[in-house]
């Protein structure tokens, strides 16, 4: 599948249009990857067939926001959309994920990443399939003895993170790294 047809598949209802594709990628961050690619858009962005190349995993991610971008979908999932991304282009992701919402589209994200829920309208917390929380990061921060808040502090807690790093909040109170996780 060529870079074109790739981004094209999320309207492939609709005739192929070049300038929207241009406007997609552009939006996403995407055009100089685009540029960089031995044919452009008629690169094939899979390694193993003839004029076929391997994207590495943030230029995926690129491609996946514009073809979101293309089709212009008021209803985004994404499932772990960063779990092969190295920090810095999962920190784009995530910024090409919210930016989405800003054109009115609903992102609905799966993620055990808890650093990026923190800016989310609504957490709803699952635990063996169950809601047993719902919730802004702040509300779900506030309860004590909450589930969120236990995973979220481990997951802080690993960084050593005593200060907001680029605006995310990051716990009041530290968890020990054995802490133990509160029953749902």
């Amino acid at each position: 599948m060529t870079a074109r047809t790739n981004i094209h598949i999320g309207r492939s209802d609709q005739p192929l249009n070049q300038d929207l594709i241009d406007q997609a990628c552009g939006e996403a961050d995407a055009l100089e990857m685009i540029s960089t690619l031995p044919h452009g858009w008629d690169s094939l962005v899979v390694q193993g067939f003839e004029r076929g190349t391997q994207i590495s995993g943030g230029q995926w991610q690129r491609l996946g926001s514009a073809r979101a971008r293309y089709r212009r979908a008021p209803l985004l999932i994404v499932d772990e959309p960063t779990s092969a991304l190295d920090p810095k282009a999962e920190v784009e992701a995530f910024q090409a994920l919210r930016s989405l919402t800003g054109d009115g589209t609903t992102v609905l994200l799966i993620t055990h990443r808890l650093a990026a829920t923190a800016t989310a309208d609504l957490i709803y917390v699952l635990d063996h399939g169950q809601l047993i929380e719902q919730g802004t990061h702040a509300d779900l921060m506030a309860l004590p003895g909450g589930h969120y808040r236990a995973l979220y502090e481990i997951q802080a807690a690993q960084y050593g993170a005593s200060r907001p790093l680029n605006g995310v909040p990051h716990p009041t109170r530290p968890a020990s790294a054995d802490a133990e996780l509160p029953a749902p």
